[in-house]
């Protein structure tokens, strides 16, 4: 079972840029997250998938189908976003029932086992809980229907840290019950960095990097020392910038891939990053990344100083620190 996105782009009216660009990506059964600063096109992309949103150009294929007005594709996707249903009215029983008459059903069981978990109980009236209740509830039928692709936009907004970590456990137990294709949109990443097994990070509307987060570690390394020992390090290994931070004569440098220490020479210090640093290091501020793709935002990082070996390159010579 695979979900492809093939060159899919989404422009709204008066725009001034895509929402989404050209974004080309195959999911296979995992928990995928899905990583984006504020406007970089995550909610645009997971409701497109869903046929929320049509999109300008491009399509989504489940198993070889557009999912684009395709009954029986759609019936297999399901969407948990911030958009709160208005069934105050309905008990939760009633609620869950509602949802699985579309998508053929809901473990009952199971869903019931878990919102009292949670503390919440099937016979208790939907409009009378809190906003994370609720959203527990759409969280709660989300694992239990028995849908292929599940899209969950923000899940944890609303919830306390020890609810948050409820449904962490509740959603790999429930992947592990039936593989399927779960997709994770959150600003949280460190809290779900141990959950997901692929990441892709979006930004501008661009898919800038997608990978097993295991592999994280290998994505960069982080080299810190004087300006102009790094610099020339950086590009005698013929390096790619990711970022460049500098204070004083201290630079920074993050770059693609892997580092040995054992091929640094002494005084600069390596690290690696984790999935949140990665992050941040990739989109940049003012989401710089999307402008183009990881390889080319590394290259705009490179000041022409470094290809002449001038230290300038990192430590920005004269101007002030």
């Amino acid at each position: 079972m695979s979900l492809i996105i093939n060159d899919l782009t989404k422009t709204f009216h008066k725009a001034s840029a895509p929402a989404l660009d050209h974004v080309n990506l195959t999911l296979e059964p995992g928990i995928h997250g899905l990583f984006g600063r504020n406007g970089a096109g995550k909610s645009t992309l997971l409701a497109t998938i869903a046929n929320r949103l049509l999109p300008t150009s491009g399509d989504v294929e489940l198993d070889g189908e557009d999912v684009r007005d395709n009954e029986h594709a759609q019936a297999r996707i399901h969407l948990v976003n911030e958009t709160l249903p208005f069934l105050f009215g309905m008990r939760v029983s009633a609620f869950l029932k509602r949802e699985g008459r579309y998508y053929g059903g809901i473990d009952g069981e199971a869903a019931a086992r878990m919102l009292a978990a949670f503390g919440i109980k099937t016979n208790a009236s939907y409009g009378g809980l809190s906003f994370g209740q609720r959203q527990i509830v759409r969280l709660v039928a989300g694992l239990c229907l028995p849908v292929d692709v599940l899209l969950l936009d923000e899940p944890v907004n609303g919830l306390d840290a020890a609810n948050r970590e409820r449904f962490y456990r509740f959603l790999i137990e429930s992947f592990a019950e039936r593989p399927r294709v779960i997709v994770v949109s959150t600003h949280i990443i460190d809290e779900v960095a141990q959950v997901v097994e692929r990441a892709v990070i979006l930004d501008h509307g661009r898919v800038v990097d997608a990978f097993d987060a295991g592999d994280v570690a290998s994505r960069a390394t982080v080299l810190v020392g004087d300006g102009t020992r790094v610099n020339a390090f950086v590009h005698a290994e013929g390096l790619q910038p990711v970022a460049v931070e500098r204070m004083g004569r201290l630079a920074t440098v993050t770059v693609r891939g892997h580092v040995d220490e054992r091929d640094v020479p002494d005084g600069i210090a390596v690290s690696g990053l984790g999935l949140q640093d990665y992050f941040i290091r990739v989109t940049g501020d003012g989401g710089t990344a999307g402008k183009g793709s990881v390889a080319g935002t590394m290259d705009d990082m490179v000041v022409d100083g470094a290809a002449n070996g001038s230290a300038d390159a990192v430590t920005g010579g004269d101007r002030d620190a």
